[in-house]
């Protein structure tokens, strides 16, 4: 399997924060944490996705897919399975079905890895610290996940694309990492989390969490915390964890699967974070250590009972992006960036 290796990662987590405020996307390698084609409470979940070369070079596009499993695996991957002519974009709808060609019921998370066309990009190409290679090439991919009735792909357009909701490919270097508890970048929240009721009420709506082990080379606990207010001990609900093996994830579930159908309201928000990681597989690169890396990613929707209309909540950091990676992102020599740092609108 072709993977970045992940040593590198910590070295760039604080630029990450600010890659993930500014919206930079690209990366030789991004991941999907949820997508698929499989079948719903009321339909069937279908994942188009949108990839983009971001390089004048034409690159192959090489897939990973590993089905959400909390014991997580090798996965599958699709060797140059993409051709992409410089800086082209492709629409690929139905992804599951029209570039992977798998059939029947599919789910999980899916990484993607650019590399420049006819050139290898393994082991054999980087650097044994980094992970780096010089023929790694930068794409962005974006995603939208939606429910059609039944499972019909001769459905007219109009007809299919019901409901449905974003989800932005991560870039390899904004995942989240225990590695970075000293500059307070190892824990992530989630906001807008609601339970008025379950699927089919009408008037009501659900939250969905999942969470994703990110690396290929460590097992990891992720624990999950429960907070209506703020966060503190005397307004925290409950905890939940869950261990998940090399690039294992979860389905998304539920409020009341991971903490209960007690707690049920309004202004709920969810923090994430990971409580131990150890090296796993027999080709963990030396640079990983003894933690094998540690990186997650973590995720929520909120859903509408009645008609299943979802809508992303995407994971923040706890604190705001120092001036340090403000300086380094938005150099502020002439021509090499934002040349006043200050603020555009009257505080």
């Amino acid at each position: 399997m072709f993977m970045k290796k992940l040593g590198i990662a910590a070295a760039f987590m604080l630029v990450a924060v600010g890659a993930s405020a500014s919206n930079f996307r690209g990366a030789d390698q991004v991941y999907v944490p949820a997508a698929g084609h499989a079948a719903g409470s009321s339909g069937t979940f279908i994942s188009d996705v949108y990839i983009s070369n971001l390089s004048s070079d034409d690159v192959e596009v090489s897939v990973i897919y590993q089905a959400a499993s909390e014991g997580g695996g090798t996965g599958t991957e699709f060797k140059n399975v993409i051709t992409l002519k410089g800086f082209e974009r492709k629409e690929y709808l139905d992804f599951f079905r029209s570039a992977l060609n798998l059939q029947g019921n599919a789910f999980g998370q899916l990484i993607f890895n650019g590399c420049k066309k006819s050139a290898s990009c393994g082991t054999d190409t980087q650097d044994p610290n980094t992970g780096v290679s010089p023929n790694f090439r930068a794409i962005s991919v974006e995603s939208r996940i939606y429910q059609i009735p039944g499972d019909d792909p001769a459905l007219p357009a109009a007809n299919r694309r019901i409901t449905g909701q974003l989800f932005s490919g991560v870039p390899w270097y904004n995942f989240v990492s225990s590695l970075q508890s000293n500059s307070g970048l190892d824990k992530l929240f989630i906001t807008g989390v609601t339970q008025t009721g379950l699927a089919g009420a009408v008037g009501t709506v659900r939250t969905n969490i999942g969470v994703v082990n990110a690396s290929q080379y460590s097992r990891t606990t992720i624990k999950l915390t429960l907070y209506q207010g703020t966060m503190t001990d005397t307004d925290k609900k409950k905890e939940a964890t869950v261990t998940l093996g090399p690039l294992g994830s979860t389905a998304p579930k539920g409020i009341g699967d991971w903490f209960g159908t007690e707690f049920t309201g309004s202004n709920f928000f969810v923090v994430v974070e990971q409580t131990n990681s150890t090296a796993e597989g027999s080709d963990v690169p030396t640079s990983c250590g003894g933690q094998g890396c540690p990186a997650f990613l973590a995720y929520g929707s909120v859903l509408d009972n009645a008609s299943g209309d979802a809508t992303t909540l995407e994971p923040q950091y706890l604190k705001e992006l120092g001036p340090e990676a403000i300086a380094a992102i938005y150099p502020s020599t002439q021509g090499s960036g934002k040349t006043l740092m200050r603020r555009s609108v009257h505080h």
